[in-house]
């Protein structure tokens, strides 16, 4: 028992430092598209905006409060990307960032 509990103390620190890749599919159209569906299907409606650091492009949280749903975008111009779509939404604000 000691023997596998020294050997996973001692893999610990290179297993919290590695890094991994996982792979999904994202399903991508033209941004007015998207946004008309997010609008009048599923009656969501902008809540947060954030510029990336990197390509320019801009993230977005679309969220429709009665039925508590939500949308995560990556938004250029040109097309928009889901990242992800959910139920439960909770808005929490801060006095400050």
């Amino acid at each position: 028992m000691r023997l596998l509990l020294l050997a996973f103390l001692v893999c610990l620190p290179s297993l919290a430092n590695a890094q991994f890749r996982i792979e999904y599919p994202v399903v991508c159209d033209s941004t007015e598209k998207v946004i008309k569906s997010l609008e009048g299907n599923f009656k969501e409606k902008l809540t947060w905006t954030g510029k990336h650091v990197n390509d320019n492009s801009v993230y977005s949280l679309w969220v429709e409060e009665k039925t508590e749903t939500w949308t995560l975008l990556k938004m250029t111009p040109e097309f928009s990307c889901i990242l992800g779509v959910g139920t439960d939404a909770k808005l929490i604000l801060r006095t400050s960032i």
